[in-house]
């Protein structure tokens, strides 16, 4: 069994309270938040972190590199990304899951609800987030591995 948590960065990993900033000047990624997701990962037994994030595409240089650099140094790597259009999200999540037959249970953590809410698959699946640490549930109903997921942020949070 395999399991994926589909990464947003803007929103997930920094805020617009990020102090930092990354190579190329944008907001950077926060430690802490990055700390928060590889302990709900180790938690939850390991994931392959799909980058949904629009870094994969307009940060090709420095930033990616940084984000990427960032993630080591907490034992996480980014395992692939999805390939749409920013607005299209959950369009390029559906395309990669048809890809990766080997992904059985997946969350998504994004601070934005895009297209998913037209995917019944995705919205159970969905965090919104304003820094991980303020997850929440997109849907009333939510994926069972969406509640685990979200049990462990909060307690890597505190």
């Amino acid at each position: 069994m395999s399991f994926a948590v589909f990464l947003d960065v803007d929103g997930v990993l920094n805020t617009i309270k990020t102090c930092v900033a990354s190579p190329d000047g944008h907001i950077g990624v926060d430690d802490r938040r990055i700390a928060i997701l590889a302990g709900a990962i180790k938690k939850y037994g390991g994931a392959d972190i799909v980058l949904t994030s629009d870094w994969k595409n307009k940060r090709i240089g420095d930033d990616l590199q940084y984000l990427k650099g960032k993630l080591r140094e907490h034992k996480l790597e980014i395992s692939g990304t999805t390939k749409d259009h920013w607005n299209n999200r959950g369009q390029g999540i559906i395309d990669y899951l048809k890809e990766h037959t080997e992904i059985d249970e997946y969350v998504i953590l994004d601070d934005n609800r895009f297209d998913f809410e037209k995917y019944p698959k995705l919205w159970e699946r969905l965090l919104i987030t304003n820094g991980i640490e303020q997850a929440a549930f997109a849907s009333d109903t939510p994926a069972i591995e969406t509640m685990i997921f979200h049990d462990y942020i909060k307690d890597m949070s505190s």
